[in-house]
C-alpha cells in the first residue's frame, strides 16, 4: 500500500508568535487600553514585515483584545467593569460545566497533581521576595489551576472556549488590590482546598457548589478592585486636570 502524501512539518508561523507577543504586551499593559499600535514601529521591532503583523492585529481583534477603526488604525481595547463581569459570568458557566466530566475522568494521580499545585500556590505567598513577585508567582498557580480543572473535563471544544477567555481574565485580574488579595489568601485556600476533595470524592453536585461559590465570590472581589482602580485613576485624572 502506498503512503498517502503528508504535508512537510514546519516551524511555527511568524504571525502566531507575533500574535503571542502581542497579546502578552496587551495582557501585562506595556500596551495600554485605548493607545494606537504602530504596525511599522511592531514590524521594525520584532524585525518581521508589516504582513505577519497586519495577520496578528486581526487574529487579536477576533479575540476582542484589539479595535480595528477604518482610516484611524487599530486601537488596544478598553475594558469596563461590566465587560470583565461578562468574561467571569462564562468563564464560571464553563468550569461547573467542566466538573461533569471531571469528576468521571480524574485519576488519582491527577488528584494529588491538583494538591500539589494548590499547595504550591500557597507556598509562593511565603517565599517570594516582595509583593509584586509574590503576586506574579500566586497568579501563575491560581490560573493553572483552574486550567487544569477544565482539561480534566476532556471536552475539547469547551477547552479551546475557555482558552479564549483567558487573555480577558488575565487583563482583568492585573486590577488586583495588592492589600486586599493577600488578605483573601486564606479564604482562597480554604476554598480550593474544597474543591479538591469534592473532586477526590468524585462527588460531581458537590464539586459544582463549591466551584460555583468560590468564582461568585472571587468575581465579586475582582470586579470590586476594578471598580476602585478605575474610580481612583479617574480621580487622579481629574486632580491633574484641576
Amino acid at each position: 500500500m502506498d503512503t498517502p502524501a503528508l504535508s512537510a512539518i514546519k516551524a511555527p508561523r511568524v504571525t502566531d508568535t507575533v500574535v503571542q507577543m502581542l497579546r502578552e504586551g496587551i495582557v501585562s499593559r506595556t500596551f495600554a487600553p485605548g493607545s494606537k499600535i504602530n504596525v511599522d514601529e511592531v514590524a521594525k521591532q520584532l524585525h518581521v514585515s508589516r504582513t505577519p503583523v497586519h495577520e496578528a492585529l486581526t487574529m487579536l481583534a477576533g479575540e476582542g483584545l484589539v479595535e480595528v477603526q477604518p482610516r484611524r488604525g487599530t486601537f488596544v481595547a478598553e475594558f469596563t467593569p461590566n465587560d470583565y463581569a461578562e468574561t467571569l459570568d462564562l468563564r464560571r458557566a464553563l468550569e461547573v460545566l467542566a466538573c461533569e466530566t471531571a469528576c468521571v475522568r480524574a485519576t488519582d494521580d491527577d488528584v494529588a497533581a491538583l494538591e500539589d499545585l494548590m499547595h504550591r500556590m500557597e507556598r509562593s505567598v511565603h517565599e517570594a521576595r516582595d509583593t509584586s513577585a509574590r503576586a506574579k508567582a500566586h497568579d501563575a498557580c491560581n490560573l493553572e489551576f483552574h486550567q487544569r480543572l477544565v482539561e480534566l473535563s476532556g471536552n475539547r471544544r469547551l477547552i479551546s472556549m475557555y482558552a479564549d477567555l483567558r487573555a480577558h481574565v488575565r487583563i482583568a485580574r492585573a486590577h488586583l488590590n495588592a492589600t486586599t488579595w493577600l488578605a483573601r489568601v486564606p479564604i482562597e485556600t480554604a476554598e480550593h482546598a474544597a474543591i479538591v476533595e469534592t473532586l477526590r470524592r468524585r462527588d460531581v453536585a458537590a464539586m459544582q457548589r463549591a466551584l460555583d461559590a468560590h468564582l461568585r465570590r472571587s468575581s465579586a472581589s475582582l470586579i470590586e478592585d476594578v471598580v476602585t482602580t478605575e474610580r481612583g485613576r479617574a480621580d487622579r485624572t481629574g486632580n491633574r486636570s484641576a
